[in-house]
């Protein structure tokens, strides 16, 4: 999973690089619609993790009749969510870039970015829901090859739509979407077809039957949560970026460049987070707690270790990391100040995704979904408007209440969490 998403950092990281090439107009728009963006990664992430969750309890469990009809109701789910998203964010996008302050060419980039994501909203889906499966049944390969071959067409397909080319015109940044588009199209068939092969999913029940509102019932209460706390990510950047631009675009631009590092160096954590959800998921449904106590403490072993590796490269090469993402002078030095702040807190990142994703695995969701709105909304509007507007602090200041926040809500987390474990193993 790690060296999957490894190479879906780096899908980002290109389009983030074409980016910087056109402009640091351009680049901020990126920035400024990545958690627009977000939203979709949101709400399919969330229902899939959900989704895979509850299947692999029901193949712990060895309730096939179950395992078959959740494979099969979650892609009806998925295409009503992926089209409810399209008519939505195509008509929400614009005046949210106009309260966040994006005008002129700023927000013509970040509108003409935006909206081929969600026009193909419907393929962030198919990818997502098919990989639900697999995961369940361990099967966590095949998607990490589909975002290797992703970041591989991606090399071809950015500069190509971006400057045109072999008799396509060039799109320019709209074009950086679109290759996205394409490649997710390309990925969702291919998961999809891999899950019929197996015969995970039977393609005549997927027309034959209606939707069952039950079995929606549980996925969406197994996702929804899990939706909301990706979705509050999203949520936070918004808030992160609202009070950014009182310290200007470059700001808003470096702090864009300084996400897409931290994701590289959170890569262990994403991997370990969806391994758990899987394995603790199966251990769980079949009753073997003393497996899912392993799994914890050998994630949290593993984790610390990757991410104190990780950290330190950030720290001392972060200057050279934001320089790839652009040539503005004034951009590197601000990114790479953030950046090496960041360093210091990439353990509380590991250690959040670790125990959301054990709580999502045993079926207690909401404790994430609460979480990620304190830390991501609530914590940040209240310490954001004391930092920026009664002390005024200077963007270093502002860069450390975020420092505050997210190890906080760690040391809550693990406590929870721990907690929890404690309750089922004793």
């Amino acid at each position: 999973m790690s060296i999957g998403f490894f190479f879906n950092t780096m899908y980002n990281v290109v389009d983030s690089f074409y980016a910087g090439q056109v402009s640091t107009s351009a680049l901020a728009a990126l920035a400024l619609s990545f958690p627009v963006f977000f939203i979709i990664i949101a709400i399919s992430e969330g229902i899939a993790r959900g989704s895979a969750a509850l299947i692999a309890n029901a193949i712990g469990a060895k309730d096939e009749e179950k395992e078959k009809l959740l494979s099969s109701q979650v892609f009806s789910l998925g295409l009503i969510c992926a089209l409810s998203l399209t008519v939505v964010g195509l008509n929400v996008a614009p005046p949210l870039f106009r309260i966040l302050g994006a005008e002129g060419d700023y927000f013509d980039l970040a509108l003409g970015y935006v909206s081929p994501l969600f026009i193909g909203a419907v393929f962030f889906l198919l990818s997502s829901m098919s990989n639900a499966i697999l995961l369940a049944h361990g099967d966590s390969k095949t998607f990490g090859k589909v975002l290797v071959a992703g970041f591989l067409l991606n090399l071809i397909l950015d500069p190509w739509f971006l400057y045109g080319g072999f008799g396509l015109p060039a799109m320019g940044v709209p074009g950086i979407a679109w290759a996205t588009v394409s490649i997710q199209a390309m990925g969702g068939l291919f998961l999809f077809s891999v899950v019929l092969r197996r015969g995970y999913v039977d393609i005549g029940a997927l027309f034959r039957r209606l939707p069952k509102p039950k079995i929606y019932g549980e996925i969406l209460k197994q996702g929804i949560p899990t939706s909301f706390n990706m979705m509050s990510i999203a949520l936070g950047f918004f808030v992160t970026t609202y009070y950014l631009k009182f310290y200007g675009e470059v700001s808003v631009a470096a702090f864009g460049v300084g996400t897409r590092i931290e994701q590289i160096a959170l890569l262990p954590a994403i991997g370990l987070g969806s391994a758990i959800v899987s394995i603790v998921g199966q251990n769980n449904g079949a009753g073997r707690l003393d497996r899912v106590s392993e799994c914890m403490k050998l994630c949290v072993k593993y984790g610390l270790l990757l991410i104190l590796l990780a950290s330190v490269l950030v720290f001392v090469f972060a200057t050279p990391l934001v320089r790839i993402f652009t040539s503005d002078e004034e951009v590197i030095k601000v990114g790479a100040n953030y950046t090496r702040i960041m360093a210091f807190i990439q353990w509380a990142y590991v250690m959040g995704f670790i125990f959301i994703g054990f709580l999502q695995a045993i079926k207690r969701p909401m404790y994430g979904f609460v979480e990620a709105v304190i830390r991501k909304i609530v914590l940040p509007i209240g310490v954001f408007y004391f930092a920026v507007k009664v002390l005024e602090v200077d963007l270093d200041g502002f860069w450390y209440s975020m420092v505050a926040i997210n190890v906080t809500m760690t040391f809550v987390t693990m406590a929870y969490a721990r907690s929890v474990l404690k309750k089922m193993t004793s």
